[in-house]
């Protein structure tokens, strides 16, 4: 029992630790003076390698692989087409279930950006990530990382 409050605690705070990045990192996002900006254009730029870096506050609590299981959050295979709330087995807040919103790169943006925002009630303590670039680049990785298999079963 005492475990399972460590980790939480210890998942708060390396939360907490990469929400506060560097100036460097800060610096390298094209879009961070918070003019509109077009999550499709970003995408056609954005560099799936410099998302997997920024996945790694994701894998904390998420898997990519099909049969990945779940961490305290869902596992991310087939992600872009499914509605949220929907992954089987996993125990989502209401809000999630109730929240019908289709994951697409656009959503997705507005999600990772900050998810208390987005879908607010969700238990997801995540505070997001905040440079629009920094955002495609990991829409990028996520794309190619949980792409299910033409003809393949969605792993749900």
């Amino acid at each position: 029992m005492c475990y399972r409050y460590f980790r939480i605690l210890g998942i708060i705070l390396l939360l907490f630790v990469a929400g506060c990045s560097s100036d460097d990192q800060q610096q390298e996002a094209s879009v961070d003076n918070g003019e509109p900006y077009d999550i499709t254009t970003l995408l056609a730029t954005a560099d799936p390698k410099k998302g997997a870096a920024v996945f790694k506050l994701c894998q904390v609590c998420h898997s990519l692989e099909q049969k990945g299981g779940f961490k305290p959050g869902p596992g991310l295979y087939g992600l872009f087409g499914r509605t949220a709330g929907t992954v089987p087995g996993f125990a989502y807040s209401k809000v999630m279930v109730d929240s019908q919103v289709v994951w697409t790169p656009e959503t997705m943006d507005h999600w990772i950006e900050a998810p208390a925002k987005f879908i607010p009630g969700n238990r997801m303590v995540f505070v997001g990530v905040k440079k629009p670039q920094d955002r495609a680049n990991l829409i990028a990785y996520l794309q190619a990382e949980t792409k299910v298999a033409s003809g393949s079963v969605d792993g749900e």
